[in-house]
């Protein structure tokens, strides 16, 4: 998948979150589900923690210094970016990232999707420019360089569409 398509489905599937959000009220979008886990509101905060986060490690491959870099992504890395999405267990977040999720409103979502979305747009002309072997350590995931990261965020960021799915189906 080349950076343009990555980047395209990314917006797309923000279209989608973006539709989420008209359709769910305030009280439900802040309300834990029934059977536990996170709220509607607590996987858009997560979604937009880890890809600001994401975007933060393109900007370090952007702006890296030149050099070869001889590690890429780890075996795990290169199934979950072959097969365009993660395997079909349940994978905990890394503690790091879990610890930074909170309620938000839709409100302040749909800002931070909006913002995301513009990022990404504002940055795809400068990824074309660099080169594969410059890479940023994804915690699980090894090293990726920019078109891995772009990726990586398409493939979370639809993963977690399955997840509002599911909360919409236990309430």
């Amino acid at each position: 998948m080349s950076l343009q398509a990555s980047a395209s489905s990314i917006k797309d599937a923000l279209a989608s979150y973006l539709a989420w959000l008209k359709e769910i009220d305030e009280e439900d979008f802040v309300k834990p589900p029934p059977l536990g886990g996170w709220s509607y509101s607590e996987v858009f905060c997560h979604v937009i923690q880890v890809n600001v986060r994401s975007m933060l490690a393109v900007e370090r491959c952007i702006y890296a210094r030149s050099g070869h870099r001889s590690s890429g992504p780890n075996l795990m890395a290169r199934l979950i970016l072959y097969m365009g999405k993660f395997p079909p267990v349940k994978i905990k977040a890394h503690p790091k990232v879990s610890s930074i999720v909170k309620i938000v409103s839709k409100e302040e979502a749909k800002n931070d999707m909006l913002v995301f979305c513009n990022k990404i747009q504002d940055l795809l002309p400068k990824l074309t420019k660099v080169p594969l072997h410059q890479r940023t350590r994804h915690a699980r995931l090894g090293m990726l360089n920019c078109e891995e990261w772009l990726k990586f965020i398409d493939i979370h960021t639809r993963h977690h569409l399955k997840q509002l799915e599911r909360i919409r189906k236990s309430s």
